[in-house]
């Protein structure tokens, strides 16, 4: 577990006194327009290669086989449908998956519907031993591959002490492209992603590791778009940097995931930068291996502020031509969307995982414009979704302490509607510092499906309550 350079552990939040304060908004929709169709595998988790192997990080059996009941039933109820298997473990040296490992791996794909990208090493690899993997994967388990990937994150400097044949990022380039030109010689239909980039920069905070001005993933996004090998562009983001690094206390994280900052700052930073050039380019992105922060702080990393950061996350960036969010679940951060009871060896979902299951719910299908009338100082974010006669309109409440305002919002709608209903993110007193979350009025099950409750509204009546730190879903359906 990591640790805080702080004396207020759990105690990062407050519930919300001021229940009278109220600011009105209003959400006019038309519904003669239409956005960007949301990918149906939009929603992923990024993990270690390490979390292939069996009995890894004192995990009793397979975390990923088509027998583990429990994983499969959380990515069910999570909504997940890509899974990047990679990190960091992917260019160490320690043991990795076997065939036989691999073989679960994919009866895991198989059962679940995930699309996987397998990544090979490329730091001191064996560019032979690459080739023989890839074509055993290739060979069984096509049908279940997004694309490969080839090393991770080689931008940092401490990448470019470990293997002499990469120093710099033209190095890098030359070395990726020879390692993946090795397996299309043999797979001819194999595509990669890449660079997976490990700086977010120019976000606020993050290093500085561009190359003639530019990120690596945008100079690789322009030295290798002619020679048909990518499919994608893959970038990292934890869009507050690291929390031991920077030795935030859990309060200092909530307030950053839920100030406004994010959205209307860090976010744009990220997308101007670096993705927009690359969709200039020709390509789309996924943003590979996300989370608020990388490290952790108890309290903070695994408190209800995570569920309604996911939720806000990855509606802006599949508002932005995302085509894929994937959360690090490496085993077991105090962030990973799912993690284990260190007592009976159970399958758990934190709260951030809860924020994922909500997208699930209000973002299948084509992104809805919307423009929203409110005061400039209220925090809440909103976002539609449309699904053939469905609109799903998610509204996120930031305010939280004893002066947050709850969000009184009118939806117009130029179309007639014949039904409302309206889904709640909650917890507790809306204590941003809680664990406990419910989504629909219930808690996600590792044995179950979600069962939460969605509330009839009146059709007559298009003005709806948002509590303050809290989330509202609701589902308008046209006639």
């Amino acid at each position: 577990m990591f640790a805080c350079s702080n004396s207020d552990n759990n105690q990062g939040g407050e519930g919300n006194n001021n229940d009278d304060s109220t600011s009105e908004m209003e959400i006019n929709i038309n519904t003669a327009l239409t956005g960007d169709l949301i990918p149906e595998d939009f929603s992923g988790l990024s993990v270690e290669t390490g979390s292939v192997r069996i009995n890894n990080a004192h995990y009793n059996g397979y975390f990923f086989s088509g027998d583990n009941v429990q994983t499969l039933q959380i990515f069910k109820n999570l909504g997940l449908k890509h899974l990047r298997v990679g990190g960091g473990s992917v260019d160490i040296n320690q043991t990795e998956p076997t065939y036989k490992d691999i073989d679960e791996l994919f009866s895991f794909a198989k059962k679940s519907g995930v699309k996987i990208v397998y990544s090979f090493r490329l730091l001191n690899g064996d560019m032979a031993h690459n080739v023989e993997l890839a074509k055993y994967i290739w060979g069984k388990y096509k049908e279940y591959i997004d694309c490969f990937s080839v090393g991770n994150e080689p931008d940092w400097n401490s990448y470019h002490k470990e293997d002499p044949e990469i120093t710099d990022y033209p190095t890098y380039r030359d070395k990726w492209k020879k390692f993946a030109e090795a397996i299309t010689e043999v797979i001819p239909g194999a595509k990669f992603t890449g660079p997976n980039t490990g700086s977010n920069y120019p976000v606020t905070g993050a290093k500085d590791t561009d190359y003639n001005g530019s990120s690596w993933t945008v100079n690789f996004a322009k030295d290798l778009k002619s020679t048909g090998l990518i499919s994608k562009l893959s970038q990292h983001n934890y869009v507050g940097q690291d929390v031991v690094a920077l030795g935030l206390t859990s309060k200092q994280m909530i307030n950053k995931m839920l100030s406004s900052s994010w959205v209307d700052n860090e976010y744009p930073t990220l997308y101007n930068a670096t993705l927009k050039p690359i969709l200039d380019e020709g390509f789309s992105y996924r943003l590979a291996e996300s989370n608020s922060f990388s490290s952790g702080c108890d309290g903070g990393s695994n408190c209800f502020a995570t569920a309604l950061f996911a939720l806000d996350y990855m509606h802006w960036w599949s508002e932005h031509k995302c085509v894929g969010v994937n959360f690090h679940n490496k085993q077991w951060v105090l962030n990973a969307p799912i993690t284990m009871n260190d007592v009976t060896g159970d399958l758990l979902v934190n709260p951030v995982g809860y924020g994922i299951a909500a997208f699930n719910l209000s973002g299948n299908g084509r992104i809805q414009p919307i423009a929203v009338d409110k005061n400039e100082a209220l925090n809440v974010t909103a976002y539609a979704v449309r699904n053939g006669k469905d609109i799903y309109v998610t509204m996120i409440n930031k305010e939280y302490g004893s002066n947050a305002e709850k969000a009184k919002v009118t939806i117009n709608l130029g179309a007639t509607v014949q039904k409302i209903e309206t889904l709640t993110l909650t917890s507790p007193e809306n204590n941003p510092a809680s664990r406990k979350v419910t989504l629909g009025g219930v808690a996600i099950s590792n044995s179950e499906d979600w069962n939460g409750k969605w509330d009839s509204h009146s059709v007559g009546n298009m003005t709806f309550e948002v509590n303050a730190t809290s989330a509202l879903i609701v589902k308008i359906s046209m006639k």
